[in-house]
């Protein structure tokens, strides 16, 4: 009988650690689609990866999805190539709610000239439907010397 609760606990075990490592798969699947929006200008797939009460913290600012789409609208003309390069610190699952702590290291060219920018990031997801969806970034960008 102790054998069967053993396996039993194992198999359990297991399928909460795989729906685990299949959620982290997805939020790091979800979060690196949604930064391509930034050189498509994509705002209405950059709606579909975030919750309805999506916020946006950089540079000292808190911006909403109206303010951030105006600045997807104000930037629609540009031409730019972007490589996005993450650095994932850490991934933590509760519940429905998971937040994600990385650097990002982005080179963007525009009209020949390269510029690479680095940040130090936080992002808040939730699972909304049995989607993950950003709820919130904070971005803080690293001068480095």
């Amino acid at each position: 009988m102790r054998h069967i609760f053993s396996v039993l606990f194992l198999f359990l075990f297991q399928l909460g650690y795989s729906q685990k490592s299949g959620d982290s798969t997805e939020i790091v699947h979800v979060l690196k689609e949604d930064y391509k929006t930034m050189v498509t200008h994509d705002i209405k797939k950059h709606k579909s990866y975030c919750t309805e009460d999506y916020l946006l913290i950089e540079n000292g600012e808190i911006w909403n999805m109206e303010m951030e789409a105006e600045d997807y609208q104000k930037k629609a003309n540009r031409v730019l190539s972007r490589n996005d390069y993450f650095d994932f610190k850490y991934v933590k699952i509760v519940g429905n709610m998971a937040y994600v702590v990385y650097s990002l290291k982005s080179e963007i060219t525009e009209k020949g000239k390269l510029t690479t920018r680095h940040w130090n990031e936080s992002t808040i997801f939730r699972k909304v439907d049995g989607v993950w969806k950003i709820s919130l970034i904070h971005s803080t960008p690293i001068v480095l010397k």
